[in-house]
Protein backbone atom coordinates (compact mmCIF):
# COMPACT_ATOMS: atom_id res chain seq x y z
CA UNK A 1 0.00 0.00 0.00
CA UNK A 2 1.39 3.60 -0.74
CA UNK A 3 2.00 6.47 1.35
CA UNK A 4 1.80 4.31 4.64
CA UNK A 5 4.47 4.60 7.18
CA UNK A 6 6.19 1.71 8.96
CA UNK A 7 4.21 -0.46 11.55
CA UNK A 8 3.80 1.19 14.78
CA UNK A 9 5.41 -0.44 17.82
CA UNK A 10 7.43 -3.06 16.20
CA UNK A 11 9.10 -5.62 18.09
CA UNK A 12 12.23 -5.58 19.66
CA UNK A 13 14.85 -7.73 20.63
CA UNK A 14 15.42 -6.20 24.68
CA UNK A 15 14.57 -8.28 26.79
CA UNK A 16 13.55 -5.65 29.46
CA UNK A 17 9.89 -5.17 26.40
CA UNK A 18 9.19 -8.92 26.99
CA UNK A 19 5.60 -8.87 28.65
CA UNK A 20 3.19 -12.02 28.69
CA UNK A 21 1.41 -15.04 26.38
CA UNK A 22 -1.53 -15.07 26.05
CA UNK A 23 -4.00 -18.10 24.78
CA UNK A 24 -7.11 -18.15 23.05
CA UNK A 25 -8.73 -21.60 23.04
CA UNK A 26 -11.63 -20.84 20.16
CA UNK A 27 -8.91 -19.75 17.60
CA UNK A 28 -5.39 -22.36 18.88
CA UNK A 29 -3.75 -19.67 19.17
CA UNK A 30 -1.14 -18.57 21.32
CA UNK A 31 -0.35 -14.71 21.31
CA UNK A 32 2.77 -13.17 22.90
CA UNK A 33 2.45 -9.78 24.00
CA UNK A 34 5.63 -7.15 24.06
CA UNK A 35 5.18 -3.88 26.55
CA UNK A 36 5.23 -0.55 24.50
CA UNK A 37 5.75 2.79 25.78
CA UNK A 38 2.79 5.63 24.49
CA UNK A 39 -0.11 7.09 26.79
CA UNK A 40 -3.62 7.43 26.39
CA UNK A 41 -3.15 4.80 23.30
CA UNK A 42 -6.76 2.95 21.60
CA UNK A 43 -6.59 -0.17 23.89
CA UNK A 44 -9.13 -2.77 22.97
CA UNK A 45 -8.40 -5.42 25.70
CA UNK A 46 -7.47 -7.68 22.63
CA UNK A 47 -4.67 -6.31 20.98
CA UNK A 48 -3.54 -3.30 22.89
CA UNK A 49 -4.04 -4.36 26.58
CA UNK A 50 -3.38 -1.90 29.88
CA UNK A 51 -2.45 -3.77 32.40
CA UNK A 52 -0.64 -2.99 35.96
CA UNK A 53 -0.03 0.85 34.38
CA UNK A 54 1.64 -0.27 31.39
CA UNK A 55 0.72 -0.76 27.40
CA UNK A 56 1.06 -4.18 26.26
CA UNK A 57 0.82 -5.01 22.27
CA UNK A 58 0.29 -8.63 20.65
CA UNK A 59 3.18 -9.37 18.18
CA UNK A 60 1.63 -9.98 15.29
CA UNK A 61 2.62 -12.55 12.45
CA UNK A 62 3.02 -11.40 9.20
CA UNK A 63 1.46 -8.21 10.68
CA UNK A 64 -2.19 -9.81 11.06
CA UNK A 65 -4.96 -9.48 13.54
CA UNK A 66 -7.07 -12.35 13.74
CA UNK A 67 -10.46 -10.60 14.37
CA UNK A 68 -11.60 -13.94 16.23
CA UNK A 69 -9.86 -13.08 18.90
CA UNK A 70 -12.24 -10.26 20.26
CA UNK A 71 -15.15 -13.11 20.22
CA UNK A 72 -14.61 -14.35 23.46
CA UNK A 73 -13.83 -10.71 25.12
CA UNK A 74 -17.02 -9.85 27.30
CA UNK A 75 -16.22 -6.03 26.09
CA UNK A 76 -17.70 -7.31 22.54
CA UNK A 77 -21.46 -8.37 22.65
CA UNK A 78 -21.83 -9.45 18.69
CA UNK A 79 -20.31 -9.55 15.32
CA UNK A 80 -20.92 -5.74 14.85
CA UNK A 81 -19.60 -4.33 17.78
CA UNK A 82 -16.16 -7.06 16.86
CA UNK A 83 -15.88 -6.16 13.45
CA UNK A 84 -15.99 -1.92 14.29
CA UNK A 85 -13.44 -3.01 17.15
CA UNK A 86 -11.11 -5.22 15.14
CA UNK A 87 -11.43 -2.69 12.18
CA UNK A 88 -10.00 0.39 13.81
CA UNK A 89 -7.48 -1.55 15.59
CA UNK A 90 -5.96 -2.90 12.06
CA UNK A 91 -6.29 0.97 10.66
CA UNK A 92 -4.39 2.30 13.67
CA UNK A 93 -1.60 -0.50 13.83
CA UNK A 94 -1.95 -0.27 9.79
CA UNK A 95 -2.11 -4.31 9.80
CA UNK A 96 -4.34 -6.84 8.40
CA UNK A 97 -7.36 -8.03 9.71
CA UNK A 98 -8.12 -11.23 8.92
CA UNK A 99 -11.80 -12.77 9.33
CA UNK A 100 -12.38 -16.59 9.82
CA UNK A 101 -14.58 -18.87 7.41
CA UNK A 102 -17.59 -17.73 8.53
CA UNK A 103 -20.52 -15.36 8.80
CA UNK A 104 -20.62 -12.40 10.55
CA UNK A 105 -23.99 -10.62 11.31
CA UNK A 106 -24.73 -7.13 10.35
CA UNK A 107 -27.90 -5.64 10.55
CA UNK A 108 -26.83 -2.05 10.44
CA UNK A 109 -24.20 0.03 8.33
CA UNK A 110 -21.21 -0.06 10.18
CA UNK A 111 -19.27 2.95 9.80
CA UNK A 112 -15.84 4.22 9.88
CA UNK A 113 -13.78 7.77 9.11
CA UNK A 114 -10.48 8.90 8.52
CA UNK A 115 -9.19 5.12 8.90
CA UNK A 116 -6.22 4.58 6.53
CA UNK A 117 -3.08 1.62 4.99
CA UNK A 118 -4.84 -1.60 6.49
CA UNK A 119 -6.24 -5.02 4.55
CA UNK A 120 -9.65 -6.51 5.56
CA UNK A 121 -8.99 -10.41 4.35
CA UNK A 122 -11.56 -12.92 4.18
CA UNK A 123 -10.79 -16.82 2.69
CA UNK A 124 -12.65 -16.03 -0.59
CA UNK A 125 -15.41 -18.99 -0.05
CA UNK A 126 -16.73 -18.99 3.30
CA UNK A 127 -16.23 -15.28 4.74
CA UNK A 128 -19.31 -13.73 4.78
CA UNK A 129 -21.28 -10.82 5.78
CA UNK A 130 -25.08 -10.76 6.00
CA UNK A 131 -28.35 -9.75 7.82
CA UNK A 132 -30.41 -12.42 9.59
CA UNK A 133 -33.25 -9.84 9.12
CA UNK A 134 -36.27 -9.01 7.22
CA UNK A 135 -36.01 -5.19 7.82
CA UNK A 136 -33.63 -3.45 5.76
CA UNK A 137 -31.38 -0.99 6.80
CA UNK A 138 -30.26 2.01 5.14
CA UNK A 139 -26.90 2.50 3.81
CA UNK A 140 -23.78 -0.38 3.08
CA UNK A 141 -22.77 -2.69 5.21
CA UNK A 142 -19.12 -1.09 5.42
CA UNK A 143 -19.49 3.05 5.32
CA UNK A 144 -15.79 4.34 4.46
CA UNK A 145 -15.65 8.30 4.77
CA UNK A 146 -12.17 9.43 3.96
CA UNK A 147 -10.29 6.38 4.65
CA UNK A 148 -6.81 5.86 2.60
CA UNK A 149 -4.96 2.92 1.17
CA UNK A 150 -7.29 0.04 1.93
CA UNK A 151 -7.52 -3.44 0.41
CA UNK A 152 -10.60 -5.32 0.77
CA UNK A 153 -9.98 -9.17 -0.25
CA UNK A 154 -11.65 -12.41 -0.10
CA UNK A 155 -15.59 -11.53 1.30
CA UNK A 156 -18.53 -12.92 0.30
CA UNK A 157 -21.58 -9.99 0.21
CA UNK A 158 -25.34 -11.63 1.40
CA UNK A 159 -27.30 -8.68 -0.13
CA UNK A 160 -30.56 -10.26 1.00
CA UNK A 161 -32.91 -9.01 -1.37
CA UNK A 162 -35.04 -12.48 -1.46
CA UNK A 163 -35.63 -11.44 2.52
CA UNK A 164 -37.15 -7.75 2.02
CA UNK A 165 -39.80 -5.90 0.73
CA UNK A 166 -39.45 -4.41 -2.82
CA UNK A 167 -38.00 -1.39 -3.49
CA UNK A 168 -40.65 1.43 -4.52
CA UNK A 169 -41.21 4.39 -6.47
CA UNK A 170 -41.15 6.27 -2.82
CA UNK A 171 -37.78 5.09 -1.91
CA UNK A 172 -36.39 6.01 -5.70
CA UNK A 173 -38.08 9.17 -4.81
CA UNK A 174 -35.94 9.96 -2.15
CA UNK A 175 -33.08 8.08 -3.69
CA UNK A 176 -32.35 5.68 -0.68
CA UNK A 177 -30.12 2.75 -1.01
CA UNK A 178 -30.93 -0.17 1.29
CA UNK A 179 -28.44 -3.31 2.26
CA UNK A 180 -25.39 -2.05 -0.06
CA UNK A 181 -22.17 -4.06 0.20
CA UNK A 182 -19.54 -1.48 0.37
CA UNK A 183 -19.45 2.36 0.45
CA UNK A 184 -16.25 4.57 -0.13
CA UNK A 185 -17.03 8.33 0.31
CA UNK A 186 -14.82 11.30 0.50
CA UNK A 187 -15.22 15.16 1.35
CA UNK A 188 -14.41 18.14 -0.03
CA UNK A 189 -11.89 18.87 3.01
CA UNK A 190 -9.71 16.06 2.74
CA UNK A 191 -9.96 15.41 -1.06
CA UNK A 192 -11.51 12.13 -0.49
CA UNK A 193 -11.03 8.56 -0.02
CA UNK A 194 -8.20 7.05 -2.40
CA UNK A 195 -6.23 4.26 -3.27
CA UNK A 196 -8.37 1.64 -2.87
CA UNK A 197 -8.55 -1.87 -3.86
CA UNK A 198 -11.41 -5.03 -3.83
CA UNK A 199 -10.50 -8.35 -5.17
CA UNK A 200 -11.49 -11.25 -5.00
CA UNK A 201 -14.80 -10.72 -3.51
CA UNK A 202 -18.20 -11.95 -4.00
CA UNK A 203 -21.44 -9.65 -3.98
CA UNK A 204 -24.24 -11.38 -4.40
CA UNK A 205 -28.71 -11.15 -4.17
CA UNK A 206 -28.84 -7.52 -4.92
CA UNK A 207 -30.87 -5.33 -3.31
CA UNK A 208 -29.79 -1.80 -4.49
CA UNK A 209 -26.05 -1.77 -5.07
CA UNK A 210 -23.09 -3.50 -4.24
CA UNK A 211 -20.32 -1.57 -4.10
CA UNK A 212 -19.81 2.04 -4.42
CA UNK A 213 -17.45 5.06 -4.57
CA UNK A 214 -18.05 8.36 -4.49
CA UNK A 215 -15.98 11.45 -4.37
CA UNK A 216 -12.51 9.82 -4.10
CA UNK A 217 -10.67 12.40 -5.19
CA UNK A 218 -7.14 11.10 -6.16
CA UNK A 219 -5.04 7.91 -6.48
CA UNK A 220 -6.13 4.72 -7.49
CA UNK A 221 -9.86 2.52 -7.76
CA UNK A 222 -9.07 -0.76 -8.58
CA UNK A 223 -12.26 -3.26 -8.47
CA UNK A 224 -10.44 -6.59 -9.55
CA UNK A 225 -11.61 -10.56 -9.84
CA UNK A 226 -14.96 -10.11 -8.25
CA UNK A 227 -18.07 -11.78 -8.39
CA UNK A 228 -21.41 -9.48 -8.94
CA UNK A 229 -24.92 -11.55 -9.27
CA UNK A 230 -28.48 -10.48 -8.99
CA UNK A 231 -31.61 -12.63 -8.62
CA UNK A 232 -34.37 -12.22 -10.70
CA UNK A 233 -35.87 -8.10 -9.87
CA UNK A 234 -39.10 -6.76 -8.71
CA UNK A 235 -38.25 -3.16 -9.22
CA UNK A 236 -37.59 -1.07 -11.71
CA UNK A 237 -35.72 2.05 -9.96
CA UNK A 238 -32.01 1.34 -8.62
CA UNK A 239 -30.42 -1.45 -9.46
CA UNK A 240 -26.49 -1.48 -10.54
CA UNK A 241 -23.91 -3.74 -9.11
CA UNK A 242 -21.09 -0.99 -9.00
CA UNK A 243 -21.27 2.71 -9.49
CA UNK A 244 -18.19 4.76 -9.70
CA UNK A 245 -18.89 8.79 -9.25
CA UNK A 246 -17.68 11.99 -8.57
CA UNK A 247 -13.87 10.95 -8.17
CA UNK A 248 -12.52 13.54 -11.38
CA UNK A 249 -8.57 12.91 -10.16
CA UNK A 250 -8.94 9.03 -9.60
CA UNK A 251 -6.81 6.57 -12.11
CA UNK A 252 -9.89 3.82 -11.79
CA UNK A 253 -9.43 0.01 -12.90
CA UNK A 254 -12.21 -2.55 -13.31
CA UNK A 255 -10.69 -5.75 -14.51
CA UNK A 256 -11.68 -9.32 -14.47
CA UNK A 257 -14.97 -9.12 -12.74
CA UNK A 258 -18.06 -11.18 -13.48
CA UNK A 259 -21.12 -9.12 -13.20
CA UNK A 260 -23.88 -11.79 -13.79
CA UNK A 261 -27.71 -11.73 -13.30
CA UNK A 262 -30.19 -14.16 -13.32
CA UNK A 263 -32.46 -15.16 -16.39
CA UNK A 264 -34.42 -12.25 -17.38
CA UNK A 265 -36.71 -11.42 -20.56
CA UNK A 266 -37.99 -8.62 -19.08
CA UNK A 267 -36.19 -5.58 -20.05
CA UNK A 268 -37.67 -3.43 -17.38
CA UNK A 269 -35.71 -5.29 -14.22
CA UNK A 270 -32.03 -5.93 -15.44
CA UNK A 271 -29.70 -4.65 -13.57
CA UNK A 272 -26.85 -2.47 -14.60
CA UNK A 273 -23.32 -3.57 -14.23
CA UNK A 274 -21.28 -0.54 -14.22
CA UNK A 275 -22.48 2.86 -13.74
CA UNK A 276 -19.92 5.83 -14.08
CA UNK A 277 -20.35 9.45 -13.25
CA UNK A 278 -17.60 12.77 -13.34
CA UNK A 279 -14.40 10.29 -14.01
CA UNK A 280 -11.62 10.98 -15.59
CA UNK A 281 -11.07 14.71 -16.13
CA UNK A 282 -7.50 14.47 -15.01
CA UNK A 283 -7.13 10.62 -13.79
CA UNK A 284 -8.44 7.51 -16.23
CA UNK A 285 -10.93 5.02 -16.67
CA UNK A 286 -9.92 1.00 -17.60
CA UNK A 287 -12.62 -1.02 -18.28
CA UNK A 288 -10.75 -4.48 -19.28
CA UNK A 289 -11.95 -7.85 -19.18
CA UNK A 290 -14.90 -8.19 -17.72
CA UNK A 291 -17.67 -10.41 -18.21
CA UNK A 292 -21.84 -9.26 -18.55
CA UNK A 293 -24.75 -11.56 -18.35
CA UNK A 294 -28.34 -10.68 -18.62
CA UNK A 295 -27.36 -6.89 -18.05
CA UNK A 296 -29.55 -3.80 -19.14
CA UNK A 297 -32.85 -2.51 -19.01
CA UNK A 298 -34.83 -0.39 -20.81
CA UNK A 299 -36.01 3.04 -20.95
CA UNK A 300 -39.04 2.33 -18.36
CA UNK A 301 -36.53 1.67 -15.74
CA UNK A 302 -34.45 4.16 -13.21
CA UNK A 303 -31.03 5.79 -12.64
CA UNK A 304 -28.77 3.74 -14.94
CA UNK A 305 -30.02 1.53 -17.73
CA UNK A 306 -26.84 0.28 -20.22
CA UNK A 307 -24.69 -2.64 -18.85
CA UNK A 308 -21.85 -0.02 -18.99
CA UNK A 309 -23.51 2.78 -18.18
CA UNK A 310 -20.99 6.36 -18.28
CA UNK A 311 -24.07 9.25 -17.77
CA UNK A 312 -22.31 11.26 -17.54
CA UNK A 313 -19.47 13.38 -18.07
CA UNK A 314 -16.16 9.90 -18.17
CA UNK A 315 -13.52 11.38 -20.03
CA UNK A 316 -9.99 9.52 -20.80
CA UNK A 317 -11.26 6.01 -20.72
CA UNK A 318 -11.04 2.61 -22.60
CA UNK A 319 -13.54 -0.05 -22.19
CA UNK A 320 -12.16 -2.98 -23.77
CA UNK A 321 -11.59 -7.51 -23.97
CA UNK A 322 -15.30 -7.33 -22.33
CA UNK A 323 -17.95 -9.74 -23.39
CA UNK A 324 -21.35 -9.05 -22.57
CA UNK A 325 -23.62 -12.50 -23.01
CA UNK A 326 -27.90 -12.09 -23.21
CA UNK A 327 -27.52 -8.29 -22.64
CA UNK A 328 -31.67 -7.49 -21.87
CA UNK A 329 -31.00 -3.92 -23.51
CA UNK A 330 -28.14 -1.89 -24.67
CA UNK A 331 -24.24 -3.03 -23.49
CA UNK A 332 -21.99 0.38 -23.35
CA UNK A 333 -23.46 3.92 -23.20
CA UNK A 334 -21.41 7.23 -22.81
CA UNK A 335 -23.79 10.18 -22.60
CA UNK A 336 -21.72 13.23 -22.15
CA UNK A 337 -18.01 12.38 -22.88
CA UNK A 338 -15.67 15.47 -22.99
CA UNK A 339 -13.04 13.68 -24.84
CA UNK A 340 -10.55 11.26 -25.38
CA UNK A 341 -12.62 7.59 -25.27
CA UNK A 342 -12.02 4.08 -26.82
CA UNK A 343 -13.81 0.90 -27.32
CA UNK A 344 -11.91 -1.87 -28.56
CA UNK A 345 -12.34 -5.56 -29.08
CA UNK A 346 -15.68 -6.43 -26.83
CA UNK A 347 -18.22 -9.32 -28.29
CA UNK A 348 -21.84 -8.39 -27.61
CA UNK A 349 -24.71 -10.06 -28.07
CA UNK A 350 -28.24 -8.71 -27.07
CA UNK A 351 -30.92 -10.88 -26.50
CA UNK A 352 -33.65 -8.18 -26.14
CA UNK A 353 -33.76 -5.49 -29.00
CA UNK A 354 -33.70 -2.01 -28.22
CA UNK A 355 -33.98 1.34 -30.18
CA UNK A 356 -30.98 3.22 -28.29
CA UNK A 357 -28.09 1.12 -29.54
CA UNK A 358 -26.01 -1.54 -28.55
CA UNK A 359 -23.26 1.43 -27.85
CA UNK A 360 -24.54 4.53 -27.64
CA UNK A 361 -22.88 8.31 -27.25
CA UNK A 362 -24.54 11.46 -27.39
CA UNK A 363 -23.11 15.07 -25.95
CA UNK A 364 -25.89 16.59 -24.11
CA UNK A 365 -28.24 19.08 -25.68
CA UNK A 366 -30.20 20.72 -22.87
CA UNK A 367 -28.27 24.28 -22.65
CA UNK A 368 -27.89 23.92 -18.79
CA UNK A 369 -24.83 20.81 -19.37
CA UNK A 370 -23.23 23.39 -21.09
CA UNK A 371 -21.17 21.48 -23.20
CA UNK A 372 -18.32 22.49 -25.45
CA UNK A 373 -16.25 18.95 -25.98
CA UNK A 374 -17.09 15.88 -27.32
CA UNK A 375 -13.84 14.76 -29.26
CA UNK A 376 -11.47 11.68 -29.82
CA UNK A 377 -13.63 8.60 -30.12
CA UNK A 378 -12.50 5.06 -31.25
CA UNK A 379 -14.93 2.61 -31.19
CA UNK A 380 -13.04 -0.58 -33.11
CA UNK A 381 -12.77 -4.34 -33.31
CA UNK A 382 -15.69 -4.66 -31.51
CA UNK A 383 -18.37 -7.70 -32.34
CA UNK A 384 -21.75 -7.42 -31.82
CA UNK A 385 -24.78 -9.88 -32.39
CA UNK A 386 -28.51 -10.36 -32.22
CA UNK A 387 -30.50 -12.38 -31.43
CA UNK A 388 -33.54 -11.15 -33.07
CA UNK A 389 -33.31 -8.68 -35.86
CA UNK A 390 -34.82 -5.82 -34.83
CA UNK A 391 -31.24 -4.51 -32.42
CA UNK A 392 -29.62 -1.74 -33.47
CA UNK A 393 -25.04 -1.81 -33.46
CA UNK A 394 -23.81 1.87 -32.86
CA UNK A 395 -25.49 4.95 -32.83
CA UNK A 396 -23.93 8.09 -32.06
CA UNK A 397 -25.50 11.69 -31.50
CA UNK A 398 -23.77 15.19 -31.56
CA UNK A 399 -26.71 17.18 -29.58
CA UNK A 400 -24.67 19.93 -27.95
CA UNK A 401 -25.54 23.87 -28.68
CA UNK A 402 -21.74 24.53 -27.85
CA UNK A 403 -19.77 22.28 -30.78
CA UNK A 404 -19.17 19.32 -32.47
CA UNK A 405 -18.77 15.52 -32.32
CA UNK A 406 -15.29 15.70 -33.39
CA UNK A 407 -12.27 13.36 -34.59
CA UNK A 408 -14.21 10.19 -34.42
CA UNK A 409 -13.21 6.75 -35.73
CA UNK A 410 -15.87 3.74 -36.48
CA UNK A 411 -14.20 0.94 -37.92
CA UNK A 412 -13.42 -2.92 -38.35
CA UNK A 413 -16.44 -3.99 -36.21
CA UNK A 414 -18.35 -7.19 -36.82
CA UNK A 415 -21.86 -7.45 -37.14
CA UNK A 416 -24.44 -9.78 -37.56
CA UNK A 417 -28.54 -10.09 -37.40
CA UNK A 418 -28.86 -6.64 -37.01
CA UNK A 419 -31.60 -4.04 -38.17
CA UNK A 420 -29.17 -1.31 -38.32
CA UNK A 421 -25.08 -1.32 -37.98
CA UNK A 422 -23.76 2.89 -38.07
CA UNK A 423 -26.56 5.65 -36.90
CA UNK A 424 -24.40 9.31 -36.99
CA UNK A 425 -27.42 11.83 -35.83
CA UNK A 426 -26.84 15.70 -35.37
CA UNK A 427 -23.51 17.29 -35.19
CA UNK A 428 -20.48 16.19 -37.01
CA UNK A 429 -16.71 16.97 -37.62
CA UNK A 430 -14.63 14.70 -39.50
CA UNK A 431 -15.86 11.31 -38.96
CA UNK A 432 -14.22 7.84 -40.34
CA UNK A 433 -16.04 5.06 -41.00
CA UNK A 434 -14.11 2.38 -42.70
CA UNK A 435 -13.33 -1.73 -42.68
CA UNK A 436 -16.92 -2.61 -40.85
CA UNK A 437 -18.43 -5.34 -41.95
CA UNK A 438 -22.26 -6.93 -41.43
CA UNK A 439 -23.80 -10.00 -42.45
CA UNK A 440 -27.64 -10.47 -42.19
CA UNK A 441 -28.44 -6.55 -42.22
CA UNK A 442 -32.06 -6.28 -42.35
CA UNK A 443 -32.29 -2.48 -42.50
CA UNK A 444 -29.75 0.22 -43.08
CA UNK A 445 -26.10 -0.67 -42.85
CA UNK A 446 -24.87 3.12 -42.09
CA UNK A 447 -27.23 6.33 -41.67
CA UNK A 448 -26.20 9.61 -41.75
CA UNK A 449 -29.05 11.46 -40.47
CA UNK A 450 -28.35 15.13 -41.44
CA UNK A 451 -30.65 16.62 -38.95
CA UNK A 452 -30.53 17.24 -35.55
CA UNK A 453 -33.15 16.39 -32.88
CA UNK A 454 -33.34 17.18 -29.00
CA UNK A 455 -36.03 15.58 -27.21
CA UNK A 456 -38.46 15.44 -30.18
CA UNK A 457 -37.58 19.40 -31.36
CA UNK A 458 -36.21 19.56 -34.70
CA UNK A 459 -32.73 22.08 -34.01
CA UNK A 460 -30.49 23.49 -36.39
CA UNK A 461 -27.45 21.44 -36.91
CA UNK A 462 -24.24 23.36 -36.29
CA UNK A 463 -22.23 21.23 -38.42
CA UNK A 464 -22.55 17.85 -40.35
CA UNK A 465 -18.89 17.60 -42.57
CA UNK A 466 -15.83 15.71 -43.45
CA UNK A 467 -18.10 12.43 -43.17
CA UNK A 468 -15.40 9.71 -44.94
CA UNK A 469 -17.36 6.37 -45.49
CA UNK A 470 -15.07 3.67 -47.15
CA UNK A 471 -14.05 -0.06 -47.47
CA UNK A 472 -17.07 -1.15 -45.44
CA UNK A 473 -18.63 -4.73 -46.34
CA UNK A 474 -22.29 -4.84 -46.07
CA UNK A 475 -24.41 -8.13 -47.14
CA UNK A 476 -28.34 -8.17 -46.16
CA UNK A 477 -30.49 -11.14 -44.80
CA UNK A 478 -31.00 -13.40 -47.90
CA UNK A 479 -35.02 -13.66 -46.40
CA UNK A 480 -36.71 -11.70 -49.28
CA UNK A 481 -39.04 -10.85 -46.85
CA UNK A 482 -36.76 -7.74 -45.51
CA UNK A 483 -36.78 -5.75 -49.01
CA UNK A 484 -35.67 -2.50 -47.79
CA UNK A 485 -32.09 -3.24 -46.75
CA UNK A 486 -29.75 -0.24 -47.69
CA UNK A 487 -26.18 -0.15 -47.29
CA UNK A 488 -25.69 3.65 -47.02
CA UNK A 489 -28.13 6.14 -46.65
CA UNK A 490 -27.43 10.20 -46.11
CA UNK A 491 -30.13 12.10 -45.38
CA UNK A 492 -30.63 15.86 -45.69
CA UNK A 493 -32.96 19.19 -45.36
CA UNK A 494 -34.33 20.94 -47.02
CA UNK A 495 -34.44 24.88 -46.93
CA UNK A 496 -31.21 27.65 -46.72
CA UNK A 497 -28.77 25.43 -44.68
CA UNK A 498 -25.15 25.91 -44.46
CA UNK A 499 -24.18 23.14 -41.90
CA UNK A 500 -23.42 20.11 -44.21
CA UNK A 501 -20.09 19.88 -45.80
CA UNK A 502 -18.33 16.96 -47.89
CA UNK A 503 -19.17 13.46 -47.44
CA UNK A 504 -17.38 10.79 -49.35
CA UNK A 505 -18.58 7.10 -49.67
CA UNK A 506 -15.98 4.99 -51.15
CA UNK A 507 -14.76 1.74 -52.12
CA UNK A 508 -17.50 -0.14 -50.03
CA UNK A 509 -19.20 -3.75 -51.04
CA UNK A 510 -22.53 -3.66 -50.64
CA UNK A 511 -24.96 -6.89 -51.34
CA UNK A 512 -28.03 -7.56 -50.88
CA UNK A 513 -31.18 -10.24 -51.44
CA UNK A 514 -32.47 -8.69 -55.02
CA UNK A 515 -34.65 -6.04 -52.93
CA UNK A 516 -33.38 -2.50 -51.17
CA UNK A 517 -31.04 -0.27 -52.14
CA UNK A 518 -27.16 0.27 -52.11
CA UNK A 519 -26.74 3.48 -51.61
CA UNK A 520 -29.41 6.59 -50.76
CA UNK A 521 -28.44 10.22 -51.39
CA UNK A 522 -31.65 11.41 -50.28
CA UNK A 523 -33.36 14.62 -50.68
CA UNK A 524 -32.74 17.29 -48.63
CA UNK A 525 -31.29 21.01 -50.53
CA UNK A 526 -28.51 20.77 -47.87
CA UNK A 527 -27.14 17.61 -49.35
CA UNK A 528 -26.84 19.29 -53.04
CA UNK A 529 -23.11 19.69 -54.18
CA UNK A 530 -21.66 17.56 -51.64
CA UNK A 531 -22.06 14.05 -51.59
CA UNK A 532 -19.07 12.06 -53.32
CA UNK A 533 -19.94 8.31 -54.21
CA UNK A 534 -17.06 6.60 -56.18
CA UNK A 535 -15.76 3.19 -56.50
CA UNK A 536 -18.28 1.05 -54.80
CA UNK A 537 -19.11 -2.05 -56.02
CA UNK A 538 -23.14 -2.81 -55.12
CA UNK A 539 -24.87 -6.51 -56.40
CA UNK A 540 -28.29 -7.73 -55.91
CA UNK A 541 -30.10 -5.11 -55.32
CA UNK A 542 -33.42 -2.91 -56.52
CA UNK A 543 -31.95 -0.16 -56.68
CA UNK A 544 -27.85 0.63 -56.93
CA UNK A 545 -27.90 4.32 -56.66
CA UNK A 546 -30.66 5.68 -55.40
CA UNK A 547 -29.58 9.62 -56.08
CA UNK A 548 -32.72 12.22 -55.02
CA UNK A 549 -30.50 15.22 -54.47
CA UNK A 550 -28.51 17.62 -56.83
CA UNK A 551 -25.14 17.17 -58.25
CA UNK A 552 -24.08 14.37 -56.76
CA UNK A 553 -20.83 13.32 -58.39
CA UNK A 554 -21.17 9.38 -59.09
CA UNK A 555 -17.59 7.76 -60.61
CA UNK A 556 -16.19 4.45 -61.25
CA UNK A 557 -18.99 1.89 -60.12
CA UNK A 558 -19.60 -1.38 -60.13
CA UNK A 559 -23.48 -2.17 -60.01
CA UNK A 560 -24.27 -5.84 -60.52
CA UNK A 561 -27.87 -7.65 -60.95
CA UNK A 562 -29.97 -4.41 -60.70
CA UNK A 563 -33.40 -4.36 -61.43
CA UNK A 564 -32.55 -0.23 -61.30
CA UNK A 565 -28.77 0.15 -61.12
CA UNK A 566 -28.99 3.86 -60.77
CA UNK A 567 -32.37 6.12 -59.90
CA UNK A 568 -32.12 9.53 -60.29
CA UNK A 569 -35.35 10.09 -61.63
CA UNK A 570 -36.38 13.14 -58.94
CA UNK A 571 -33.57 15.37 -59.94
CA UNK A 572 -33.37 14.69 -63.38
CA UNK A 573 -30.24 15.92 -65.22
CA UNK A 574 -28.48 16.66 -62.00
CA UNK A 575 -26.01 13.68 -61.39
CA UNK A 576 -22.19 14.04 -62.56
CA UNK A 577 -21.87 10.92 -63.80
CA UNK A 578 -18.05 9.36 -64.72
CA UNK A 579 -17.46 5.71 -65.80
CA UNK A 580 -19.85 4.10 -63.51
CA UNK A 581 -20.71 0.05 -64.94
CA UNK A 582 -23.76 -1.61 -64.46
CA UNK A 583 -24.10 -5.19 -65.88
CA UNK A 584 -21.00 -4.25 -68.02
CA UNK A 585 -22.67 -2.12 -69.60
CA UNK A 586 -20.95 1.13 -70.23
CA UNK A 587 -23.39 4.21 -68.75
Amino acid sequence: MTNCSSQKFPSTCNPGDYGFKKFFPHTGEEIYYQKITGSNLPEDGVVLIFENGEYYKAILHENTINIEWYRCNERYVNDEAIIVAAIKMAAYLGATLRFEAREYIVNRQLGFQQLSCFKLLGDKQHTIIKSNSSIRFEGFYFSFIDCNNVIIEGFKFDLNKRNLPAYNSSDDALSKEFNGGILFKGSSEINGSHNIEITNCHFYDLYNRALRFYYCEQGHIIVRNNLFESGVQNQIYMMEHLVITQSHNANVVVENNIFRNAENHDSSKAPCGIYGFDLGYYGSVLIDNNYFEYCGRDNTGHHRLYAIDFYDNVNNFVISNNTFRNTTWGAIRFDGIRKNGIITDNIIHQLISDDGGMINASSRGAVEFNQTEFRNIIISNNILESSGETSYGIILQGLSSFCNSENIEISNNKFYNLKGCITLHGDMDVVSISNNQAFNLTAIGIYVQGRKVINGVEAEPRKIAKIYINDNNFSGNPNPDFQGIVGVQIDGKNGQHSFMGRILINNNFITNNNYGYGIIANTGDSLDNVVTVTGNVIENVGTGLYIRTKKVFVKDNLIYNATHPINDSDVPGQTIYHENFYNNVLI
